[in-house]
């Protein structure tokens, strides 16, 4: 929209969930309604950019993110963007997926420019092209270790020998570190990589015993009485937002970066102060109740700003253990990897 205008872990499951099937180069739809736009990641973008603007702006911002950030949809309502980049020629797109791994495919392979989630660890590990630029939330309470109502799974303890599906697979700390603390090694689970708009039914049908996943699907089953929380990540995993850049786009288009930077903090400022027409603007674009809405606000904890010194020791601690467990090859280099000026610069700080 223009300004001026490897295989999967595969596991038997239920009839019910043959059409929930998918593979990251599917296409995949991005809502808990399904309501949201469907892209097919292998062959939606080039790497190579067109010539930037004569001012220094990008020829493109396309930004991908999960359905939790409704900072997102206050920019597309408010058209904050088109404001910031107003005079320029720039295409602006939005796209919404249901986890890190496709918004990490779809920005090293260059169909997308800036991506907002969880840092996408592994990726990087293996050299991918992608820088930390900001962090925009610490919501450790939106991520939860989900069991069914009548499971004989009491304590952390009881998951030992059970099957855990996640959107990561094993690559998921919050799970690795509960695991780990209560004595239960990572061989002692069978980890079962299921999308979020797989994870449900898989519980729900009895396809694994328990599922770990993160708001709004964490509300939005919890408030339906399909499942309970065994433990949530306070304690265990801050969970930092963060907003990421392919490094050659960072290199060329920094100006572009600061002004969505504050952009976004426009957005966020908007929905600290005007909650229901927030939580209303969720509900419209996530097509949830508004008590599913209401939950997911109550556990999130916005906070736009450069990374900083608790961010970057435990995306040490994390990569340490993702490196121990053999679930990534070598441990990034944070001091390369991490760009705080540009955050800094954008917010004056």
């Amino acid at each position: 929209m223009p300004a001026n205008q490897g295989e999967k872990d595969m596991i038997e499951i239920p009839p019910t969930l043959t059409d929930l099937r998918l593979s990251r180069r599917q296409l995949l739809r991005a809502s808990i309604g399904g309501s949201a736009t469907a892209i097919l990641l292998a062959a939606c973008g080039s790497t190579t950019q067109t010539a930037a603007n004569t001012n220094g702006i990008a020829p493109t911002l396309r930004l991908a993110f999960q359905p939790p950030y409704i900072g997102v949809f206050v920019l597309q309502q408010q058209k904050l963007l088109e404001k910031a980049f107003q005079g320029s020629s720039i295409d602006i797109e939005f796209r919404s997926l249901l986890s890190l791994d496709p918004i990490a495919e779809a920005l090293s392979g260059g169909s997308v420019d800036l991506g907002m989630g969880g840092t996408p660890i592994a990726p990087i590990s293996s050299g991918q092209p992608i820088r930390i630029v900001a962090l925009v939330e610490r919501s450790p309470k939106t991520h939860a270790v989900l069991v069914t109502p009548h499971s004989a799974i009491k304590t952390i303890a009881d998951l030992k020998g059970k099957k855990i599906g996640t959107p990561s697979g094993k690559n998921y700390v919050f799970p690795l570190r509960v695991l780990e603390r209560a004595g239960i090694k990572d061989t002692e689970v069978q980890w079962l990589k299921l999308e979020n708009n797989e994870g449900r039914s898989a519980l729900v049908t009895g396809a694994i015993d328990a599922w770990v996943t993160w708001d709004p699907f964490y509300a939005d089953i919890q408030v339906a009485k399909e499942a309970v929380v065994l433990v949530d990540a306070q304690g265990y995993y801050p969970n930092y937002v963060s907003l990421f850049a392919r490094s050659d786009y960072l290199a060329a288009y920094p100006e572009t970066i600061k002004r969505f930077i504050r952009a976004y903090k426009q957005a966020l400022d908007y929905v600290k102060a005007n909650h229901q027409a927030a939580v209303n603007l969720f509900v419209q674009q996530n097509k949830l109740s508004p008590e599913v809405a209401e939950l997911t606000f109550s556990r999130r904890n916005y906070q736009l700003s450069a990374p900083n010194d608790e961010f970057k020791t435990d995306l040490i601690d994390q990569s340490k253990l993702l490196h121990q467990l053999g679930v990534i090859t070598q441990e990034p280099d944070w001091s390369k990897v991490i760009d705080a000026t540009i955050a800094q610069q954008a917010l004056g700080s």
